[in-house]
């Protein structure tokens, strides 16, 4: 199916139910869905065709939700960019995904002033509110709500430039066939009623705004919170009547460090958490103050929501081995460990297959055929699966750290630095080394008010790793700079030491 005959469907089915509840009040799926083909009538208007590229450079409003949908819906493809994106980066972006339109605001006046004179393909600046180029509103008021052109699952619908924490990023391609596999089985795998209450307080342009669309699809309510404030956040729950939220792993620590046994929230389901390894004693945490109300997903930009713990399987005696699982994949999905063998712990790449998975990277051959091999998505992540399917996630193959003849997995090397009590967060890296290819190399940032040496924390894994697995480096950092997705980006973090 066609995301703009999706949309189509919820404005007849759910006419005057609350489709998006922001500052500005309500908008039912009837008006979200006149919204959305005056916005495609009016770049058609603007002389874009089938399958050109409309850039979104967009706070986190509901406008960005009109823009991006509608963009979809007509037959162009959606090209969502990261707002912290110096201009030139933006620029480079722009210029390879060939951008004919870009949708933006007057936050972003200073990178988006004469970028025409810098993207040869970009004809057109659109501007909620005054800013550079044309009047979002005034193009939607003089366009019209005649039906947009019926499109076809095979098309196009968005080029998701990915994380890039290592390296330059790739344009994923996903297609209309892709998205909507991935909300019919995130609605199903995530068991969202129609009357649910979606809170979002991640940002809008990442991949993980599925999640968002998912529950827009099943005919729920997505309430705009803002910005995530920890804080605030479960007050910000009980006012909006949020059932669920999603959440990356950064932000349920903070959250969890603000909450009380007095904050019961007592409407809210789950809270869908994702993007990297959580804690496991902020995980136990979390669960004893709310119970067992939070889901672990897993999936990538190539292949978005492949698997689901549920909160449910939290709540029985096997809570503490399945706070390192990522669940079951949905059943419409295959995933298989390459190269495993047949021990019981056997630990490989992940492969994926199935409905979700991308359909190549844009105008990168080289790089789409090394990622999709033999009908399967090689993901980079090293994973084992339990004796009833859970796959715990345990590593990335480029982050396995060769020291001499040994291979260490960061991950162990962090779950012990975590465990000491000084610790807050800590990333391990194996950086170069003249004797032994590559050190051990932890970057730790403490808990307010305590203290640790190097030496410390050294013989703290001393006493629980094999000697080779102990750091060789230990550095103090104020912060572990992460993406949206809660991933450590490993040029930021060297950026901030001397190495």
């Amino acid at each position: 199916m066609h995301i703009g005959a999706r949309l189509a469907e919820l404005a007849h089915s759910y006419p005057d139910r609350a489709a998006i509840v922001d500052d500005a009040g309500n908008c039912s799926f009837r008006r979200l869905h006149q919204r959305i083909t005056r916005f495609g009538n009016a770049m058609h208007g603007l002389g874009l065709t089938k399958g050109d590229r409309v850039a979104l450079l967009l706070p986190d409003c509901r406008e960005y939700l009109e823009a991006d949908y509608g963009t979809m819906a007509a037959g162009f493809v959606r090209v969502p960019m990261d707002p912290r994106l110096t201009r030139r980066e933006l620029a480079a972006l722009l210029l390879r995904a060939g951008v004919r339109a870009l949708v933006t605001h007057p936050a972003f006046t200073d990178k988006v002033e004469r970028l025409t004179d810098d993207v040869e393909s970009l004809q057109s600046v659109v501007c909620v509110g005054n800013g550079p180029g044309l009047a979002y509103e005034s193009l939607l008021e003089k366009s019209s709500e005649q039906p947009l052109p019926q499109g076809d699952g095979d098309d196009l619908a968005t080029l998701n430039f990915s994380g890039g924490t290592t390296g330059a990023p790739k344009a994923v391609m996903l297609r209309h066939r892709n998205l909507m596999t991935v909300a019919a089985n995130t609605i199903q795998g995530f068991d969202i009623p129609s009357d649910a209450v979606f809170l979002n307080v991640r940002p809008l342009w990442p991949i993980a705004q599925v999640i968002l669309m998912s529950h827009l699809f099943a005919g729920a309510t997505v309430v705009l919170g803002g910005r995530f404030d920890a804080g605030r956040l479960a007050a910000l729950i009980d006012e909006s009547g949020a059932t669920r939220t999603s959440l990356v792993p950064t932000q349920l620590v903070r959250w969890i460090e603000h909450l009380t046994a007095s904050d019961r929230m007592p409407k809210l389901e789950a809270v869908y958490v994702g993007g990297s390894r959580i804690p496991s004693t902020v995980f136990e945490h979390g669960i004893d103050l709310i119970g067992p109300r939070i889901g672990v997903l897993y999936g990538m930009t190539e292949a978005p929501i492949c698997c689901y713990l549920r909160p449910q399987e939290l709540a029985g005696d096997q809570r503490v081995q399945l706070m390192e699982s990522v669940g079951r994949s949905f059943p419409a999905y295959r995933m298989r460990l390459a190269d495993a063998g047949d021990a019981a712990d056997a630990s490989g790449e992940v492969l994926v297959q199935g409905g979700n998975v991308m359909a190549g990277y844009w105008q990168n051959e080289d790089a789409t055929r090394e990622a999709l091999r033999d009908g399967w998505l090689h993901t980079g992540d090293i994973g084992t699966f339990d004796s009833d399917g859970r796959l715990s996630i345990v590593g990335r193959l480029k982050d396995v750290i060769r020291s001499g003849s040994s291979s260490i997995m960061p991950k162990e090397v962090e779950d012990v630095i975590a465990s000491h009590p000084a610790v807050g967060e800590v990333a391990v890296l194996g950086l170069p080394d003249t004797e032994w290819g590559e050190a051990v190399t932890a970057f730790v940032v403490l808990k307010p008010g305590m203290s640790a040496t190097e030496h410390d924390l050294v013989e703290h894994c001393r006493a629980h790793l094999a000697s080779y697995k102990k750091p060789r480096a230990v550095h103090f950092v104020a912060s572990l700079p992460r993406s949206h997705y809660g991933k450590v980006i490993r040029a930021e973090l060297l950026a901030q030491v001397e190495i």
